[in-house]
């Protein structure tokens, strides 16, 4: 089962018109990840629930499908048969206060990075996005809910936008954005995909960066140098990379081994916005 509840409740709700009296729907999770909220959601959206006995720290939930729920099993599944509507997608309004934000429509589906809201890098980064040349090539890399590449798509039209994440759930919400904001014929492309492996080598002007650096329960920055080794390779010579984050990550001493230079754009008590220039070799 993924951590989310959020995620959980969205498959959840999914799987639901599917089952039928005979379907056998089971769980599994590590015991300090299955609470009560977990069972309550099998029980709201399949039936009565029950927990095996832990094993090596894990253990199995069996969830028996209520039959006044279920739809009849020799019928196509009805999308509609599910106790409530589903909770998402989650769309609101980035306030005035939210830099090159400001006013966008935001989409968020379940299980994406801070789902319910901005969360504050993002945010912060807002406030001092570069503004693209007319047709450049940009990349929101780690894309999330896809309002960096969408701010830079509003403020330059004429850009090219490709949005990459490893997570579908943040792919579609990137478009969900993009689709919301952007102008008639505005260009982008979305990519579920690792890092910057699907975009060609030298075909990029600005990427726009937000590393996660948790990786389930370990802090990490391996999927930082990833992604800013792949934006070196993807960025033409002269392009950018921009990069926010958390002060005492210390992402300039990455970005100055790879690019031989780090510039600090902005910064706060707790977050740093760093500039590196891809050379010409």
């Amino acid at each position: 089962m993924p951590k989310s509840l959020a995620l959980l409740e969205d498959q959840l709700h999914r799987l639901a018109p599917a089952l039928h009296e005979g379907t056998v729907v089971v769980g599994t999770g590590m015991v300090t990840e299955i609470h009560t909220s977990t069972l309550e959601l099998f029980e709201r959206f399949v039936g009565p629930t029950r927990t095996s006995l832990a094993r090596q720290k894990a253990r199995l939930i069996f969830s028996t499908p209520d039959p006044s729920r279920a739809p009849d099993p020799s019928r196509t599944p009805d999308p509609s048969r599910t106790t409530a509507p589903g909770p998402w997608p989650r769309t609101y309004v980035l306030p005035a206060d939210s830099g090159a934000g400001a006013g966008l429509t935001v989409v968020n589906h379940a299980g994406i990075f801070c789902a319910d809201r901005l969360d504050i890098g993002t945010r912060f980064f807002l406030k001092h996005l570069p503004r693209a040349r007319g047709g450049a090539h940009v990349v929101d890399l780690g894309c999330g809910n896809g309002v960096l590449g969408t701010a830079a798509s509003v403020a330059d039209p004429d850009a090219t936008v490709t949005f990459v994440d490893e997570s579908f759930q943040a792919v579609a919400s990137a478009e969900a954005t993009f689709r919301a904001n952007a102008a008639e014929g505005a260009k982008a492309h979305f990519v579920a995909g690792d890092a910057l492996a699907a975009v060609a080598p030298g075909t990029v002007d600005l990427v726009l960066n937000n590393p996660p650096f948790h990786s389930h329960q370990a802090t990490t920055g391996a999927t930082a140098w990833r992604m800013f080794s792949g934006a070196r390779a993807a960025l033409r010579p002269g392009g950018e990379l921009w990069v926010i984050g958390n002060r005492h990550l210390g992402y300039h001493v990455k970005l100055r081994k790879l690019f031989g230079n780090a510039e600090v754009v902005a910064s706060d008590p707790k977050f740093v916005v760093l500039r590196a220039v891809k050379g010409d070799r």
